[in-house]
């Protein structure tokens, strides 16, 4: 008996030590992902930076855009270029619907081969609609730098404005817009992304399905003269390194737009008797999946409900709760619970809002070092669960509780101080 039961504890202490070692070795590839390069080219060196002429009144542009005034802190690619004077450009993109244009100001013009694409961007002009339009309000973001010359002589300059489409503490599209210092044209970096509660800053998804967005929004408007490619061969993320050209056309007059978002939920009758059985440990899943799905919602109802409010002092006591409650919610339904059930509905539960919380923002694409890090985090919801459930057998801290906490601080701690 007593070697059967010192064989039992080993086997308990080494599912600990693995279930350690697993959240070890997400969070290491997290912060390991973190710091890799994007995929695409390779940083400019500092002495010959790749630089690109979008117009003709002298200004030439650092296709990128970059955290801080240097090329090796380059973050993402411009992607889009709107020819027109700086107001209108700014019109074009809140406005749109509001342009007003004259009929002798269509005209094809062509386009320079050793600049934009020969295939010009088409749309059927007798088409019924085209894609909703998106309404793009200003916006509140980290400062990104970009570089213009002009004749020799070299400036970092920071936005002209930021716009977005959506929420700031949900899913996004967001603009950061660079005018052109002669006044010819303005630098666009347009990408989605959504803010993340454990990195307490925005995750960027992608850019190329914002960029066609932006595209087919302008397509065939009466506004557009046209709307063409220009090789900026300046991959960064998604990006082909391909920038849309948008030449406007006319004067611009003042209009507002009005998007509505909707969602919907169902359940299922035949799952009640089960739920009897095991209530409290449902109960600890739906409680998780209600928790982070609520923070989420009640962020963005505070930043709707509170425009003249920074959404990050909406954000602070929000994120209190989250960091706080879900262990606390986790280890107090989990004492009485059966351990497996406990582990399993609290690692579902919370995982599922997660995934619910991408489905509702429209993410499709998650970077790698995100989802280990997630990993790692219903890893240690789910041991801090169990170590609720054993707490009323064992004296002292169970083995699991302490892991568990342990990898939550770290999982917390990581990816604010920016190692995720």
């Amino acid at each position: 008996m007593d070697g059967d039961s010192a064989d039992i504890e080993l086997g308990e202490d080494a599912a600990w030590v693995a279930a350690a070692l697993v959240i070890v070795a997400a969070l290491g590839g997290a912060v390991v992902l973190a710091e890799w390069p994007l995929w695409g080219v390779d940083p400019d060196d500092p002495d010959e930076p790749h630089l690109v002429t979008p117009g003709d009144g002298g200004t030439d542009l650092w296709p990128y855009t970059a955290s801080a005034r240097s090329y090796d802190s380059r973050t993402l690619g411009i992607n889009v270029v709107i020819y027109g004077d700086s107001d209108e450009v700014h019109t074009a993109l809140t406005e749109r619907s509001a342009l007003e244009w004259e009929d002798e100001q269509f005209h094809e013009g062509d386009a320079d081969s050793d600049t934009v694409s020969t295939d010009r961007i088409e749309l059927d002009p007798e088409a019924d609609e085209l894609s909703d339009i998106i309404s793009w309000g200003e916006a509140e973001g980290s400062t990104r730098y970009t570089y213009f010359e002009t004749g020799g002589e070299g400036e970092w300059v920071d936005e002209s404005y930021q716009l977005h489409a959506g929420t700031y503490l949900g899913e996004r599209r967001h603009i950061r817009a660079y005018d052109d210092p002669a006044g010819e044209w303005t630098a666009v970096q347009i990408h989605e992304e959504h803010w993340d509660w454990f990195r307490l800053r925005h995750t960027v998804t992608g850019i190329s399905e914002s960029q066609r967005e932006l595209e087919s929004e302008f397509m065939g408007a009466p506004y557009t003269e046209r709307v063409v490619r220009i090789p900026f061969a300046n991959e960064t993320a998604d990006g082909d390194g391909w920038a849309t050209g948008i030449y406007l056309v006319g004067g611009l007059l003042p209009f507002v737009l009005v998007g509505v978002i909707g969602r919907s939920r169902g359940t299922t009758r035949e799952v009640r008797r089960f739920l009897r059985r095991r209530r409290r440990e449902f109960g600890l899943g739906v409680g998780l999946f209600v928790t982070y799905t609520a923070v989420r919602w009640l962020g963005i109802a505070g930043e709707l409900l509170f425009p003249g409010v920074s959404p990050k002092v909406v954000a602070a006591p929000l994120y209190v709760g989250l960091v706080l409650g879900v262990p606390a919610l986790a280890y107090r339904f989990g004492r009485g619970s059966d351990p497996v059930w406990a582990f399993t509905l609290a690692a579902v539960g919370l995982g599922g809002a997660i995934i619910a919380d991408y489905v509702a923002m429209g993410t499709a694409v998650v970077p790698l070092r995100v989802i280990l890090h997630r990993i790692a985090i219903l890893l240690a919801i789910g041991l801090i669960a169990i170590g609720g459930a054993i707490a009323l057998e064992e004296d002292g801290w169970p083995t699991p509780l302490v892991v568990g906490a342990a990898a939550w601080v770290l999982g917390i701690v990581a990816p604010v101080f920016g190692y995720i």
